[in-house]
């Protein structure tokens, strides 16, 4: 017979909450990207059964400047929203931003630091294919803020890597021009983002509906606004009524889009 809950079992079954959660957690990799040591945390649902393996959706998860791969996995928990993916969250390198500081992040543009966090998702993505069983018709990127500009460089400069984008309070920038491939984005922006202006944010779907030729109209599709593309590369908007961050709803939207896609 179970025990009741009291305040003095309380704290242990939180942390047996906790180790079970953190049972998903399949590895810490780290990869020699350029000679410099780049890691990140890699989950699997235990529960997959190893002796039929199915191709797996992988899903890269970019956390925001000053953040931490570990940080992205407990506030985004994309993992437990997408039990049957393989989730990365990649660590970042001490970047500079001009809008905040030096702190860990991403490059802003192709070309930028030697194409540094390029050439960790390159290293990445051969190291999935060699240790786990993934579907590399079914990589997707996502991100925050400043892991969301990250995820709109690799629109542009990895179109034939991943098969769908989310950005969450991002936007995108002039590097855009050299997108040439249709690619489905969802986007997701706050109308008082005190970083990323809401403007921005609409010039940057835009660029993204006449790309991915999308009609003029969205229909309304579980939470964002869905402009269909003739050719798939359908580009899904949320807008809300906040700041700078990741919304609670966030997790839920970037699944079903990337699930659909």
């Amino acid at each position: 017979m179970p025990k009741a809950l009291t305040r003095h079992n309380y704290p242990m079954l939180l942390h047996m909450l906790f180790l079970a959660r953190q049972s998903q957690l399949v590895e810490t990799v780290s990869l020699k990207v350029d000679g410099v040591e780049r890691s990140a945390l890699i989950y699997k649902n235990p529960r997959m059964d190893s002796t039929r393996p199915e191709l797996l959706p992988v899903v890269f998860v970019f956390h925001g400047h000053y953040g931490t791969d570990t940080q992205a996995s407990r506030s985004y928990d994309v993992q437990d929203a997408w039990p049957g993916a393989i989730v990365v969250y990649p660590q970042g390198l001490v970047t500079d931003s001009p809008l905040v500081g030096k702190g860990n992040g991403w490059q802003r543009a192709p070309g930028e630091n030697g194409d540094r966090d390029l050439k960790f998702v390159d290293a990445l993505a051969k190291y999935l294919d060699s240790h786990y069983t993934v579907n590399k018709k079914r990589f997707y990127a996502c991100g925050m803020s400043n892991g969301a500009i990250f995820s709109i460089v690799l629109f542009a400069a990895r179109p034939n890597l991943f098969s769908a984008f989310a950005s969450v309070s991002g936007t995108g920038g002039t590097f855009l021009l050299r997108a040439k491939t249709p690619k489905p984005v969802l986007m997701i922006n706050g109308t008082q983002d005190p970083l990323v202006k809401f403007p921005t944010a609409e010039l940057t779907r835009k660029f993204f509906l006449n790309l991915d030729g999308c009609s003029k109209t969205p229909s309304q599709n579980q939470g964002y606004d869905l402009y269909a593309s003739p050719v798939g590369a359908d580009v899904a908007w949320h807008q809300f009524d906040g700041g700078h961050r990741w919304p609670r709803f966030a997790t839920q939207e970037v699944v079903r889009f990337f699930k659909s896609h």
